[in-house]
Protein backbone atom coordinates (compact mmCIF):
# COMPACT_ATOMS: atom_id res chain seq x y z
CA UNK A 1 0.00 0.00 0.00
CA UNK A 2 2.84 2.84 0.75
CA UNK A 3 4.44 1.76 -2.63
CA UNK A 4 0.99 2.18 -5.03
CA UNK A 5 -0.06 5.04 -2.52
CA UNK A 6 2.87 6.99 -3.24
CA UNK A 7 2.69 7.69 -7.10
CA UNK A 8 -0.16 7.88 -9.19
CA UNK A 9 -0.18 4.23 -9.88
CA UNK A 10 -3.97 3.83 -9.90
CA UNK A 11 -4.51 6.89 -12.86
CA UNK A 12 -1.66 5.63 -14.79
CA UNK A 13 -3.50 1.90 -15.34
CA UNK A 14 -6.47 3.53 -15.89
CA UNK A 15 -5.25 5.35 -18.22
CA UNK A 16 -3.58 2.71 -20.07
CA UNK A 17 -6.39 0.42 -20.24
CA UNK A 18 -9.14 3.95 -21.37
CA UNK A 19 -6.36 3.68 -24.42
CA UNK A 20 -6.08 0.18 -24.60
CA UNK A 21 -10.09 -0.12 -24.99
CA UNK A 22 -11.07 3.05 -26.84
CA UNK A 23 -12.52 4.81 -23.98
CA UNK A 24 -12.73 8.37 -23.21
CA UNK A 25 -11.78 9.48 -20.14
CA UNK A 26 -10.89 13.31 -20.34
CA UNK A 27 -10.05 15.01 -16.94
CA UNK A 28 -11.57 12.09 -14.52
CA UNK A 29 -9.11 10.21 -11.89
CA UNK A 30 -9.82 7.21 -10.71
CA UNK A 31 -10.76 8.86 -7.31
CA UNK A 32 -13.65 10.69 -9.66
CA UNK A 33 -14.48 8.01 -11.76
CA UNK A 34 -18.17 7.30 -11.77
CA UNK A 35 -20.58 3.94 -12.78
CA UNK A 36 -21.21 5.79 -15.64
CA UNK A 37 -17.81 6.18 -17.01
CA UNK A 38 -17.03 2.35 -15.49
CA UNK A 39 -20.17 1.41 -18.03
CA UNK A 40 -17.93 2.56 -21.17
CA UNK A 41 -15.78 -0.45 -20.77
CA UNK A 42 -16.26 -3.95 -22.06
CA UNK A 43 -16.99 -6.66 -19.54
CA UNK A 44 -13.54 -8.34 -19.03
CA UNK A 45 -11.78 -4.59 -18.44
CA UNK A 46 -14.83 -3.15 -16.49
CA UNK A 47 -13.78 -5.71 -13.38
CA UNK A 48 -9.88 -4.42 -13.87
CA UNK A 49 -11.21 -1.28 -13.28
CA UNK A 50 -13.47 -1.74 -10.51
CA UNK A 51 -10.95 -3.38 -8.83
CA UNK A 52 -8.29 -1.27 -9.18
CA UNK A 53 -10.95 1.30 -8.15
CA UNK A 54 -11.59 -1.01 -5.37
CA UNK A 55 -7.80 -1.21 -4.37
CA UNK A 56 -7.50 2.68 -4.41
CA UNK A 57 -9.74 3.38 -1.73
CA UNK A 58 -8.75 0.90 0.51
CA UNK A 59 -5.47 2.47 0.33
CA UNK A 60 -6.95 5.90 1.03
CA UNK A 61 -8.64 4.32 4.23
CA UNK A 62 -5.69 2.32 5.18
CA UNK A 63 -3.43 5.45 5.20
CA UNK A 64 -5.88 7.90 6.54
CA UNK A 65 -6.33 5.21 9.35
CA UNK A 66 -2.39 4.93 10.09
CA UNK A 67 -2.13 9.04 10.08
CA UNK A 68 -2.45 9.21 13.83
CA UNK A 69 0.07 6.07 14.42
CA UNK A 70 2.34 7.99 12.25
CA UNK A 71 2.02 10.92 14.69
CA UNK A 72 3.30 9.31 17.49
CA UNK A 73 5.68 7.74 15.57
CA UNK A 74 7.44 11.60 15.06
CA UNK A 75 6.77 12.33 18.59
CA UNK A 76 8.52 9.05 19.50
CA UNK A 77 11.36 10.01 17.39
CA UNK A 78 11.16 13.70 19.08
CA UNK A 79 12.15 12.17 22.32
CA UNK A 80 14.80 10.19 20.46
CA UNK A 81 16.55 13.34 19.09
CA UNK A 82 15.94 15.22 21.74
CA UNK A 83 17.49 12.70 24.35
CA UNK A 84 15.22 12.61 26.48
CA UNK A 85 11.05 11.97 27.29
CA UNK A 86 8.46 14.74 26.08
CA UNK A 87 6.74 16.27 28.76
CA UNK A 88 2.71 16.76 28.89
CA UNK A 89 3.65 20.45 27.31
CA UNK A 90 6.19 19.77 24.93
CA UNK A 91 4.05 16.60 23.25
CA UNK A 92 0.59 19.05 23.22
CA UNK A 93 2.67 22.07 21.81
CA UNK A 94 3.84 19.19 18.65
CA UNK A 95 0.38 17.96 18.09
CA UNK A 96 -1.14 21.32 17.96
CA UNK A 97 1.49 22.61 15.65
CA UNK A 98 0.50 19.77 13.67
CA UNK A 99 -3.19 19.79 13.37
CA UNK A 100 -2.77 23.46 12.55
CA UNK A 101 -0.58 23.00 9.55
CA UNK A 102 -3.61 20.60 7.96
CA UNK A 103 -6.69 23.26 9.19
CA UNK A 104 -4.85 26.31 8.74
CA UNK A 105 -2.25 26.05 6.16
CA UNK A 106 -4.31 23.02 4.26
CA UNK A 107 -1.24 21.11 3.92
CA UNK A 108 -1.94 17.13 3.66
CA UNK A 109 -0.54 14.64 6.06
CA UNK A 110 2.73 13.77 4.35
CA UNK A 111 3.55 17.87 4.21
CA UNK A 112 2.61 18.39 7.61
CA UNK A 113 4.72 16.03 8.90
CA UNK A 114 8.17 16.78 7.17
CA UNK A 115 7.42 20.27 8.41
CA UNK A 116 6.79 18.63 11.71
CA UNK A 117 10.34 16.95 11.38
CA UNK A 118 12.00 19.89 10.59
CA UNK A 119 10.67 21.44 13.44
CA UNK A 120 11.62 19.05 15.77
CA UNK A 121 15.60 18.30 14.21
CA UNK A 122 15.60 22.92 14.27
CA UNK A 123 14.92 22.97 17.48
CA UNK A 124 17.49 23.93 20.42
CA UNK A 125 17.12 20.94 22.13
CA UNK A 126 18.13 18.56 19.44
CA UNK A 127 20.77 21.15 18.55
CA UNK A 128 22.72 21.85 21.52
CA UNK A 129 23.05 19.26 24.55
CA UNK A 130 22.33 21.53 26.65
CA UNK A 131 21.87 19.80 30.49
CA UNK A 132 19.32 22.37 32.33
CA UNK A 133 16.25 21.15 31.65
CA UNK A 134 14.49 18.06 33.44
CA UNK A 135 11.66 16.13 32.74
CA UNK A 136 8.37 16.72 33.87
CA UNK A 137 8.18 16.73 38.08
CA UNK A 138 11.50 15.40 38.30
CA UNK A 139 13.12 17.68 41.09
CA UNK A 140 17.24 17.86 40.49
CA UNK A 141 19.40 17.57 43.59
CA UNK A 142 21.88 19.80 44.37
CA UNK A 143 24.03 20.49 47.12
CA UNK A 144 25.67 23.73 49.23
CA UNK A 145 28.43 24.47 46.55
CA UNK A 146 25.66 25.37 43.85
CA UNK A 147 26.22 21.38 41.90
CA UNK A 148 23.33 19.84 40.54
CA UNK A 149 22.79 16.02 40.27
CA UNK A 150 22.27 15.22 36.38
CA UNK A 151 19.05 13.03 35.74
CA UNK A 152 19.55 9.85 34.68
CA UNK A 153 18.18 11.03 31.07
CA UNK A 154 21.59 13.83 31.27
CA UNK A 155 24.17 11.33 32.19
CA UNK A 156 22.79 8.67 29.41
CA UNK A 157 23.58 11.97 26.65
CA UNK A 158 26.54 12.83 28.58
CA UNK A 159 27.91 9.01 28.55
CA UNK A 160 26.97 8.70 24.91
CA UNK A 161 28.53 11.64 23.02
CA UNK A 162 31.45 11.14 25.92
CA UNK A 163 32.28 7.26 24.58
CA UNK A 164 30.39 7.01 21.17
CA UNK A 165 29.91 10.93 20.15
CA UNK A 166 26.23 10.08 19.28
CA UNK A 167 22.95 9.98 20.69
CA UNK A 168 22.09 7.15 23.66
CA UNK A 169 20.77 3.96 22.16
CA UNK A 170 17.99 1.77 23.31
CA UNK A 171 19.72 0.13 26.52
CA UNK A 172 20.91 3.44 27.45
CA UNK A 173 17.83 4.67 27.26
CA UNK A 174 15.91 1.68 29.08
CA UNK A 175 18.49 1.95 32.06
CA UNK A 176 17.61 6.28 32.38
CA UNK A 177 13.58 5.56 32.17
CA UNK A 178 14.05 2.69 34.71
CA UNK A 179 16.28 5.36 37.22
CA UNK A 180 19.38 3.02 37.33
CA UNK A 181 22.04 4.40 35.40
CA UNK A 182 23.02 6.76 38.63
CA UNK A 183 24.04 3.49 40.30
CA UNK A 184 27.93 3.28 40.02
CA UNK A 185 27.46 -0.70 39.60
CA UNK A 186 24.94 0.54 36.29
CA UNK A 187 27.89 2.76 34.71
CA UNK A 188 30.79 0.65 35.24
CA UNK A 189 28.07 -1.92 33.02
CA UNK A 190 26.97 0.76 30.52
CA UNK A 191 30.57 1.78 30.14
CA UNK A 192 32.47 -1.71 29.82
CA UNK A 193 29.33 -2.25 26.95
CA UNK A 194 30.08 0.35 25.47
CA UNK A 195 33.91 0.57 25.26
CA UNK A 196 33.94 -2.82 23.47
CA UNK A 197 31.06 -1.86 21.18
CA UNK A 198 32.31 -1.40 17.27
CA UNK A 199 30.65 2.42 17.83
CA UNK A 200 34.01 2.88 20.05
CA UNK A 201 35.83 3.75 17.10
CA UNK A 202 34.49 6.78 17.49
CA UNK A 203 36.43 8.13 20.35
CA UNK A 204 39.50 6.93 18.85
CA UNK A 205 38.17 9.13 15.46
CA UNK A 206 37.70 11.94 17.80
CA UNK A 207 39.49 12.14 21.08
CA UNK A 208 43.12 10.80 20.00
CA UNK A 209 42.75 12.59 16.52
CA UNK A 210 41.83 15.82 18.16
CA UNK A 211 44.48 14.99 20.58
CA UNK A 212 47.29 14.75 18.63
CA UNK A 213 46.30 15.92 15.13
CA UNK A 214 45.41 13.64 12.61
CA UNK A 215 41.69 14.69 13.28
CA UNK A 216 40.19 14.72 9.79
CA UNK A 217 43.52 13.22 8.16
CA UNK A 218 41.73 12.12 5.33
CA UNK A 219 40.86 15.56 3.95
CA UNK A 220 44.37 16.73 4.93
CA UNK A 221 46.11 19.60 2.29
CA UNK A 222 49.10 20.35 3.76
CA UNK A 223 51.74 18.61 2.02
CA UNK A 224 52.81 19.95 -1.32
CA UNK A 225 51.31 17.95 -4.67
CA UNK A 226 53.96 18.73 -6.83
CA UNK A 227 57.07 17.49 -4.39
CA UNK A 228 54.56 14.84 -3.10
CA UNK A 229 52.83 13.25 -5.95
CA UNK A 230 52.33 9.69 -4.30
CA UNK A 231 50.08 11.58 -1.74
CA UNK A 232 46.86 10.66 -3.11
CA UNK A 233 43.42 10.18 -1.40
CA UNK A 234 43.59 6.69 -1.14
CA UNK A 235 47.17 7.45 0.95
CA UNK A 236 45.81 9.83 2.88
CA UNK A 237 42.56 7.78 3.59
CA UNK A 238 44.90 4.38 4.39
CA UNK A 239 47.00 6.62 6.56
CA UNK A 240 44.24 7.96 8.65
CA UNK A 241 42.77 5.06 9.45
CA UNK A 242 45.59 3.60 10.53
CA UNK A 243 45.76 5.59 13.41
CA UNK A 244 41.67 5.05 13.87
CA UNK A 245 42.41 1.44 13.91
CA UNK A 246 45.51 1.74 16.21
CA UNK A 247 43.66 3.74 18.90
CA UNK A 248 40.63 1.75 18.17
CA UNK A 249 42.10 -1.26 19.12
CA UNK A 250 43.66 0.13 22.41
CA UNK A 251 39.69 0.85 23.48
CA UNK A 252 37.60 -1.92 22.41
CA UNK A 253 40.45 -4.53 23.90
CA UNK A 254 41.18 -2.87 26.67
CA UNK A 255 44.89 -2.65 25.94
CA UNK A 256 47.45 -1.47 28.69
CA UNK A 257 47.99 3.00 28.56
CA UNK A 258 51.76 2.65 27.81
CA UNK A 259 51.13 0.82 24.11
CA UNK A 260 49.84 4.46 22.77
CA UNK A 261 53.35 5.21 23.42
CA UNK A 262 55.03 1.85 22.73
CA UNK A 263 53.36 -0.54 20.88
CA UNK A 264 55.27 -3.04 18.54
CA UNK A 265 52.44 -3.29 16.71
CA UNK A 266 50.64 -1.00 13.87
CA UNK A 267 47.14 -1.36 11.75
CA UNK A 268 48.65 -2.01 7.61
CA UNK A 269 46.79 -2.91 4.40
CA UNK A 270 48.77 -3.71 1.43
CA UNK A 271 49.11 0.14 0.10
CA UNK A 272 50.67 1.72 3.66
CA UNK A 273 52.99 -1.82 3.58
CA UNK A 274 54.37 -0.80 0.29
CA UNK A 275 54.59 3.04 1.51
CA UNK A 276 56.34 2.32 4.60
CA UNK A 277 58.47 -0.09 2.55
CA UNK A 278 57.61 -3.54 4.52
CA UNK A 279 57.37 -6.88 3.22
CA UNK A 280 54.45 -8.40 4.61
CA UNK A 281 52.78 -11.12 2.32
CA UNK A 282 48.69 -11.24 1.89
CA UNK A 283 47.58 -8.05 3.70
CA UNK A 284 44.61 -6.78 1.38
CA UNK A 285 42.67 -3.32 1.31
CA UNK A 286 41.30 -3.92 5.13
CA UNK A 287 44.11 -2.53 7.87
CA UNK A 288 44.95 -5.77 10.19
CA UNK A 289 47.44 -5.80 12.90
CA UNK A 290 50.96 -6.83 11.91
CA UNK A 291 53.25 -7.39 14.90
CA UNK A 292 57.23 -6.97 15.47
CA UNK A 293 57.16 -3.88 13.46
CA UNK A 294 59.77 -2.43 16.08
CA UNK A 295 62.40 -3.38 13.90
CA UNK A 296 60.76 -1.54 10.71
CA UNK A 297 60.53 1.41 12.70
CA UNK A 298 57.02 1.19 13.40
CA UNK A 299 54.72 0.61 16.39
CA UNK A 300 52.85 2.97 18.64
CA UNK A 301 52.37 6.42 18.32
CA UNK A 302 55.61 7.34 17.00
CA UNK A 303 55.54 5.62 13.72
CA UNK A 304 52.00 6.45 12.44
CA UNK A 305 52.25 8.21 9.44
CA UNK A 306 49.22 10.45 9.88
CA UNK A 307 51.09 12.26 12.87
CA UNK A 308 54.30 12.04 11.36
CA UNK A 309 53.54 13.90 7.64
CA UNK A 310 50.60 17.04 10.06
CA UNK A 311 53.95 17.67 11.93
CA UNK A 312 55.75 17.93 8.59
CA UNK A 313 55.86 21.33 6.74
CA UNK A 314 54.56 20.84 2.95
CA UNK A 315 58.02 20.29 1.02
CA UNK A 316 59.98 18.92 3.65
CA UNK A 317 60.10 17.84 7.70
CA UNK A 318 60.30 19.78 10.50
CA UNK A 319 62.24 19.23 13.16
CA UNK A 320 60.75 22.29 15.61
CA UNK A 321 56.93 21.08 14.62
CA UNK A 322 57.41 17.75 15.84
CA UNK A 323 59.83 18.83 18.77
CA UNK A 324 57.08 21.00 20.06
CA UNK A 325 54.24 18.40 18.74
CA UNK A 326 56.11 15.93 21.75
CA UNK A 327 56.35 18.83 24.14
CA UNK A 328 52.96 20.25 24.02
CA UNK A 329 50.83 17.15 23.20
CA UNK A 330 52.09 14.11 24.33
CA UNK A 331 54.26 15.30 27.15
CA UNK A 332 51.90 18.53 27.90
CA UNK A 333 54.58 20.64 28.86
CA UNK A 334 54.77 23.38 25.77
CA UNK A 335 57.03 26.05 25.47
CA UNK A 336 55.44 30.02 24.78
CA UNK A 337 54.85 31.08 21.37
CA UNK A 338 57.60 32.74 19.31
CA UNK A 339 58.49 36.16 19.82
CA UNK A 340 56.98 38.43 16.12
CA UNK A 341 60.31 38.83 15.02
CA UNK A 342 61.41 34.91 15.35
CA UNK A 343 62.16 34.50 11.49
CA UNK A 344 61.90 31.15 9.90
CA UNK A 345 64.01 29.44 7.67
CA UNK A 346 64.03 28.15 4.43
CA UNK A 347 60.89 26.36 3.10
CA UNK A 348 62.62 24.46 0.87
CA UNK A 349 65.05 21.16 1.96
CA UNK A 350 67.65 21.35 -0.64
CA UNK A 351 69.36 24.83 -1.59
CA UNK A 352 72.37 26.15 -3.65
CA UNK A 353 74.40 26.88 -0.37
CA UNK A 354 74.99 22.66 0.73
CA UNK A 355 73.57 23.34 4.04
CA UNK A 356 71.15 20.70 5.98
CA UNK A 357 67.79 21.76 7.46
CA UNK A 358 69.94 21.03 10.72
CA UNK A 359 72.94 23.51 9.92
CA UNK A 360 70.12 26.42 8.88
CA UNK A 361 68.42 25.47 12.06
CA UNK A 362 71.36 25.73 14.42
CA UNK A 363 72.21 28.80 13.10
CA UNK A 364 68.77 30.19 13.73
CA UNK A 365 68.57 29.10 17.06
CA UNK A 366 71.88 31.22 17.84
CA UNK A 367 70.16 34.08 18.46
CA UNK A 368 69.50 34.37 22.71
CA UNK A 369 65.99 35.17 22.29
CA UNK A 370 65.13 31.94 20.33
CA UNK A 371 67.96 29.46 22.13
CA UNK A 372 66.05 28.82 24.79
CA UNK A 373 63.07 27.33 23.56
CA UNK A 374 64.61 25.41 20.50
CA UNK A 375 67.18 23.94 23.10
CA UNK A 376 63.81 22.22 24.54
CA UNK A 377 62.07 21.56 21.18
CA UNK A 378 64.55 20.33 18.36
CA UNK A 379 66.08 17.48 19.81
CA UNK A 380 62.86 15.81 20.61
CA UNK A 381 62.35 16.91 16.21
CA UNK A 382 65.19 15.78 15.51
CA UNK A 383 65.21 12.19 17.18
CA UNK A 384 62.33 11.79 14.32
CA UNK A 385 64.14 12.85 11.29
CA UNK A 386 64.91 9.86 9.38
CA UNK A 387 61.11 9.89 8.87
CA UNK A 388 60.42 11.65 5.82
CA UNK A 389 57.25 13.99 5.19
CA UNK A 390 55.27 11.06 4.66
CA UNK A 391 56.03 9.22 7.39
CA UNK A 392 58.61 6.69 5.45
CA UNK A 393 61.80 5.84 6.58
CA UNK A 394 64.96 7.05 5.25
CA UNK A 395 68.39 6.93 5.44
CA UNK A 396 69.95 10.41 3.53
CA UNK A 397 68.42 13.31 2.39
CA UNK A 398 67.17 13.97 -0.96
CA UNK A 399 70.61 15.17 -1.65
CA UNK A 400 72.45 12.45 -0.16
CA UNK A 401 73.36 13.83 3.15
CA UNK A 402 73.54 12.50 6.15
CA UNK A 403 70.69 12.53 8.46
CA UNK A 404 71.80 13.42 12.29
CA UNK A 405 69.35 12.57 14.71
CA UNK A 406 71.48 13.16 18.01
CA UNK A 407 71.06 16.41 20.45
CA UNK A 408 71.34 17.85 23.73
CA UNK A 409 68.05 18.91 25.59
CA UNK A 410 68.90 22.21 28.18
CA UNK A 411 68.13 19.98 30.84
CA UNK A 412 71.76 17.94 29.61
CA UNK A 413 69.67 15.21 28.40
CA UNK A 414 71.29 13.66 25.09
CA UNK A 415 68.32 11.97 22.77
CA UNK A 416 69.55 10.07 19.61
CA UNK A 417 67.33 8.83 17.08
CA UNK A 418 63.79 7.05 17.77
CA UNK A 419 65.33 4.41 20.15
CA UNK A 420 66.79 7.27 22.46
CA UNK A 421 63.40 9.35 22.39
CA UNK A 422 61.23 6.05 23.25
CA UNK A 423 64.23 5.66 26.23
CA UNK A 424 63.51 9.86 27.59
CA UNK A 425 59.57 9.35 26.97
CA UNK A 426 59.53 6.13 28.87
CA UNK A 427 61.86 8.35 31.98
CA UNK A 428 59.29 10.40 31.60
CA UNK A 429 56.06 8.54 31.23
CA UNK A 430 54.49 10.14 34.01
CA UNK A 431 53.97 13.65 31.94
CA UNK A 432 52.10 11.54 29.00
CA UNK A 433 49.97 9.80 32.06
CA UNK A 434 49.19 12.96 32.79
CA UNK A 435 48.47 14.70 29.79
CA UNK A 436 46.16 11.64 28.77
CA UNK A 437 44.30 11.88 31.96
CA UNK A 438 43.74 15.80 31.67
CA UNK A 439 42.72 16.10 27.87
CA UNK A 440 40.34 13.09 28.89
CA UNK A 441 38.67 14.82 31.97
CA UNK A 442 38.33 18.07 28.93
CA UNK A 443 36.90 16.09 26.23
CA UNK A 444 34.65 14.19 28.45
CA UNK A 445 32.90 17.22 29.88
CA UNK A 446 33.48 19.57 27.34
CA UNK A 447 35.35 22.01 28.84
CA UNK A 448 38.92 23.32 30.14
CA UNK A 449 40.33 21.47 32.80
CA UNK A 450 40.12 23.80 36.72
CA UNK A 451 41.55 24.17 40.16
CA UNK A 452 38.67 21.46 40.89
CA UNK A 453 40.04 18.61 38.49
CA UNK A 454 43.27 18.17 39.86
CA UNK A 455 42.02 15.64 42.76
CA UNK A 456 40.29 13.74 39.94
CA UNK A 457 43.12 13.46 37.52
CA UNK A 458 45.90 12.69 40.19
CA UNK A 459 43.45 10.33 40.71
CA UNK A 460 42.96 8.84 37.27
CA UNK A 461 47.24 9.24 36.77
CA UNK A 462 47.60 7.03 40.11
CA UNK A 463 45.83 4.32 38.76
CA UNK A 464 47.44 4.22 35.49
CA UNK A 465 50.70 3.63 37.63
CA UNK A 466 48.96 0.86 39.47
CA UNK A 467 48.42 -1.18 36.50
CA UNK A 468 44.99 0.35 35.21
CA UNK A 469 43.82 0.00 31.43
CA UNK A 470 42.22 2.14 29.53
CA UNK A 471 38.83 1.25 30.19
CA UNK A 472 39.60 1.29 34.10
CA UNK A 473 40.64 5.06 33.78
CA UNK A 474 37.39 5.65 32.20
CA UNK A 475 35.52 4.04 34.78
CA UNK A 476 37.51 6.20 36.95
CA UNK A 477 36.24 9.37 35.29
CA UNK A 478 32.46 8.59 35.25
CA UNK A 479 32.10 7.63 38.72
CA UNK A 480 33.49 11.15 39.35
CA UNK A 481 32.03 13.56 40.78
CA UNK A 482 32.53 16.55 37.64
CA UNK A 483 30.91 13.72 35.41
CA UNK A 484 27.55 12.97 37.72
CA UNK A 485 27.37 16.82 38.12
CA UNK A 486 26.74 19.90 36.54
CA UNK A 487 27.49 23.75 37.97
CA UNK A 488 24.48 25.44 38.81
CA UNK A 489 22.97 27.66 35.77
CA UNK A 490 23.70 30.81 37.25
CA UNK A 491 27.46 29.57 37.26
CA UNK A 492 27.39 27.73 33.88
CA UNK A 493 31.34 28.36 32.05
CA UNK A 494 30.63 30.36 28.47
CA UNK A 495 33.69 28.77 27.05
CA UNK A 496 32.79 27.55 24.14
CA UNK A 497 36.50 26.30 22.81
CA UNK A 498 37.27 22.63 22.51
CA UNK A 499 38.49 20.65 25.28
CA UNK A 500 42.53 19.99 23.45
CA UNK A 501 42.89 23.30 21.91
Amino acid sequence: MDLLGSFEYHDTYLRFLANKHEVELGEFRISETDSHLVDGFSEQPRATVQQLQHNYHAIQKAVSAAEPGQLMDVMHLASRAWRRPLNNEEQERLRVYYEDLRSHERLDHGSALRTLLTRILTAPEFLFRAERRHVADEIPSSDDRGAVALSDWELASRLSYFLWSSAPDEELRTCAAAGTLSHPEQQTAQVRRMLKDPKARRLATEFFGQWFGFYRFNHYGGVDPKRFPEFSDGLKAALHDEAVSFFTHIIRNNRPIHEILFADYAFLNAQLADHYGIDVPELSHKHTPVADLTGQHRGGLLGLGAVLTVTSAPLRTSAVKRGDWVLRRVLGTPVPPPPADAGSIPAEDVLADGLTVRARLEAHRNDASCINCHSRIDPLGFALEHYDTLGRWRETYRDGQAIETSGTLHDGSVISGTHGLREYLQKHEHLFQRTLCTKLVGYALGRRESIFDVQLIEQMVAGISEGDRFTAIVERLVHSRQFRYRRSVDEQSTDTRKPNE
